[in-house]
Order: C-alpha cells, then sequence, then structure tokens
C-alpha cells in the first residue's frame, strides 16, 4: 500500500549566521514524522542534497538505493526504487531500520519541490544570499524541467 510523504519546513524556524538552519523532516500519512517534527538542520543543504538523491532515483534502474541524509546526528533514509513509479524508503536511526514506507516518486518529487520553492521564496524575502542558496534553486528549477515516466 502507497503511503504520503512529504518533506516539511517550518519557514518560521529558518535562520541564517554560517549557513540556514531550521526545522525540516519527513511526514508519513500525516501523522508519523521522522526524525521527529522538531528535527532542527542545515536546511538548504538537506534539501539540496535530497533533490540530487531524487533526481538520481528518477533516472536510476529498478534497485538502485540512494542516501536522503541529514547533516546533524544519525539519522538517514535510504530510498530504493522498487519500480518505475515506486520507491521504498527505509528509515534508519544509524543503527537499525525505524520503520519503513513505500511511496509514490511524483508525489514526493511534488513535495519536495513545493517545499523547495518556498523555502527559497522566504529566503529570497529575507534578502539572504549565499552560493548554497544559488545552488539548491539552481537544482530545484533542474528537477522541476526534468520529465517523469
Amino acid at each position: 500500500m502507497l503511503q504520503h510523504v512529504e518533506v516539511k519546513v517550518d519557514l518560521d524556524s529558518l535562520n541564517k549566521s554560517n549557513h540556514i538552519t531550521g526545522i525540516i523532516y519527513f511526514m508519513i500519512d500525516f501523522h508519523k514524522f521522522y526524525p521527529d517534527e522538531n528535527w532542527s538542520d542545515f536546511v538548504v543543504i538537506n534539501l539540496s542534497w535530497w533533490v540530487k538523491s531524487l533526481k538520481s532515483l528518477i533516472i536510476s534502474d529498478i534497485g538502485r538505493t540512494y542516501e536522503f541524509d541529514f547533516m546533524d546526528g544519525t539519522p538517514i533514509i535510504l530510498a530504493k526504487k522498487i519500480t518505475n513509479d515506486e520507491i521504498e524508503l527505509s528509515c534508519f536511526d544509524g543503527k537499525t531500520i525505524e520503520f519503513q514506507v513505500i511511496c509514490n516518486i511524483s508525489q514526493l518529487r511534488d513535495s519536495l519541490l513545493t517545499t523547495a520553492k518556498k523555502v527559497i521564496r522566504d529566503i529570497d524575502r529575507k534578502k539572504w544570499g549565499s552560493e548554497e542558496i544559488e545552488g539548491l534553486r539552481n537544482l530545484v528549477v533542474s528537477l522541476d524541467k526534468y520529465p517523469i515516466s
């Protein structure tokens, strides 16, 4: 059974020092959160890594696995392409699998793009500029324009 997976960022939590940090997590079926709904991390860096991983999954062969890393701590999500339309997400706490979900690649792509675009708009409003932000902007444009089968 497919589960609904979203990438979430709390825009009100964004803070810039050397890097932009804030609350970022995955929400599964509207009630489960990974790593948790108050996870603070490097938002622009995480989103950039995840866009790269998702694009790689889209173009990869069935059976390939890519990482959705977090910068802080040990949480990691391993995403395995199981069909042309579906991926299996294995959520690790650093040692063991906490849980697994199967989701639609297109739905996760749409959520990741929507969230990344909201973050970019918020950063633009705040006039925070950096190479990391420009890198995310370019990755988002690339993923947005990349055809999905």
